[in-house]
């Protein structure tokens, strides 16, 4: 059996990590910073299956790696994702509990003893011990100043311990901050640790919160302060010299060549998403069988690739199986046109009255974007168009569906 070095249904390993360069320069610029006492920190945000987390695990690999291409840094991490509803204090709990599996015997000795009942058998615990607390505010105020605690002894023991096993600082990545129960208590909660940290001369942490848009929103709302400690940074799309680069590496690592005139022109069908480059690439490999890969193996792991996401990224974004309602009229017609379109022509063509009502939603779940100059809507990407297309093919060739829209087609199609 043949190697398959993409995993579409797995984290990109740091190995096989392509593109993204920006971005990873730009996080590790200011973990520099953070090297020498200046604390920064990070809001990654983006759409799902964008590749927050597959950047996020590259980040903490750098950060811990005493890579002296890439800053040298030697960052005590942890990474850790937070379940459905979980509290942001439990969260933290977790991320620091995984840093104890890193820090040696001898020293979380000497941190028990000055820390107490904040770190008993190896293990933090947080929370109020039996204490009465008259509001959520003196619940914050008490959480806040046990995670300072920690942070600062753990801090000074990593920085002033012997050479071998002395740290740059701490660098903690918390994902899916969307699940958490308490957005709202989250940014007064994480500057009120880095502010006081910096003050104390301990500005050696850095957090790397990972989430959607909407959270990002609800994260400052609650405290606009904590703009000064984290920067966001959206993740967008792969550009296609990028996208291409993901799939070239991983046809190396397994000896495939492939034509480079027919990749480069059929690699826009990924959207620039990770996850449907990861799958293309998977399905190609999985098919050749001549070790090359040509224009032929391309167009057919792009159709099996496009029916696979029916069932996988794309069945939050289209009921491909159910009843089909404004939305994916909507997206039918996107779909056929083969191009972008405004509201007042997709109510033409798709009969759907007042469009707009439900682009906000559509763009929420990832099925379209909308160009903010123009107004014009644009479809996920070409992958998703081929799912859509496959599934109401038959039903505009036999029901007279999006009759406009095909009148267009034929009438182009005779001008040519």
């Amino acid at each position: 059996m043949k190697f398959n070095p993409f995993s579409p249904n797995s984290i990109v390993s740091t190995n096989l990590f392509a593109g993204r360069t920006d971005y990873v320069f730009k996080i590790l610029g200011k973990l520099m910073q953070v090297q020498k006492g200046m604390p920064s920190s990070f809001f990654l945000y983006g759409e799902r299956g964008i590749g927050k987390t597959a950047l996020a695990k590259l980040i903490k690999s750098i950060a811990e790696d005493k890579d002296p291409e890439l800053g040298n840094l030697n960052f005590l991490t942890s990474y850790y994702s937070i379940e459905k509803n979980q509290s942001i204090t439990a969260s933290l709990e977790s991320g620091l509990n995984e840093l104890t599996d890193k820090i040696p015997s001898s020293t979380l000795s000497i941190l028990g003893a000055k820390l107490g009942a904040l770190l008993t058998n190896g293990k933090f615990s947080i929370g109020p011990f039996g204490v009465e607390l008259k509001s959520i505010d003196d619940k914050i105020i008490a959480v806040r100043d046990q995670l300072i605690s920690i942070l600062s002894n753990v801090i000074e023991a990593i920085k002033n311990t012997e050479e071998e096993k002395r740290k740059d600082g701490i660098f903690i990545i918390i994902d899916e901050l969307d699940n958490v129960n308490n957005i709202d208590l989250c940014a007064q909660l994480f500057r009120g640790i880095i502010t006081t940290l910096d003050v104390k001369g301990l500005g050696n942490i850095s957090f790397l919160l990972i989430g959607y848009k909407s959270t990002l929103d609800k994260f400052f709302m609650a405290d606009s302060s904590a703009r000064r400690q984290f920067d966001p940074i959206r993740l967008g799309v792969m550009p296609n010299d990028e996208a291409m680069e993901v799939l070239i590496k991983g046809f190396k690592k397994v000896g495939i060549t492939w034509d480079n005139e027919a990749l480069s022109k059929k690699i826009f069908v990924t959207g620039g998403y990770p996850h449907s480059i990861q799958l293309l690439g998977h399905n190609l490999v999985e098919q050749d069988i001549d070790n090359n890969i040509d224009n032929k193996d391309l167009d057919a792991a792009i159709s099996n690739t496009a029916k696979e996401l029916q069932s996988k990224d794309f069945a939050e974004m289209y009921h491909f199986h159910g009843k089909v309602g404004n939305r994916e009229k909507i997206l039918d017609a996107l779909a056929f046109a083969a191009g972008p379109l405004s509201c007042k022509e997709i109510e033409k063509y798709a009969h759907v009255k007042y469009v707009s009502q439900y682009i906000s939603d559509l763009e929420k779940r990832g099925s379209i974007s909308v160009d903010k100059e123009s107004g014009k809507i644009y479809l996920h990407s070409h992958l998703f168009r081929m799912a859509i297309m496959s599934k109401i093919f038959n039903k505009i060739i036999e029901e007279d569906y999006l009759s406009e829209l095909f009148a267009i087609r034929v009438k182009s199609q005779e001008t040519k």
